[in-house]
């Protein structure tokens, strides 16, 4: 598992948009190739993705919204996973910024060893965060 805070120059509401724009993901995230949406039901959503990491990996998400605060996955399925989960936790600040907190769990099959595994979420987590915030901000200077 792992887990990492960023402080964001935008008020809650907009970063909690930034975070379920899923299907804009690609325009921010280079490893994200598509992100359909896929079904929505009050505040329940499952949202399919395909990601080029060490190879294209396609993926279902069962996804809970508890607008502004956060946002829930599990995976529903997965052609090399075997487990995602995680959140994205938001606190406002005083001066219109965000602390986000990104949280995630990811297993993949058999052939992928846990340390690439561990690697690719590590290596790939503070970039995340970095992307999600220069969009938040952008939006909010829109």
């Amino acid at each position: 598992m792992a887990k990492q805070s960023i402080l964001i120059k935008a008020p809650i509401e907009t970063v909690f948009n930034t975070i379920v724009d899923f299907e804009s993901y690609p325009q921010f995230l280079p490893e994200i190739k598509m992100a359909k949406l896929d079904w929505c039901e009050d505040r329940q959503i499952e949202v399919s993705f395909k990601i080029n990491l060490i190879k294209e990996i396609s993926y279902t998400l069962k996804i809970e919204l508890d607008k502004p605060q956060g946002v829930y996955w599990q995976l529903k399925r997965g052609d090399l996973m075997k487990m995602n989960e995680g959140s994205w936790e938001l606190k406002a600040k005083g001066d219109s910024s965000t602390e986000a907190t990104y949280t995630i769990d990811v297993t993949f099959g058999l052939w992928v060893p846990k340390a690439i595994t561990e690697a690719l979420v590590e290596k790939n987590l503070p970039q995340t965060l970095k992307r999600f915030k220069k969009r938040a901000e952008f939006m909010t200077r829109m």
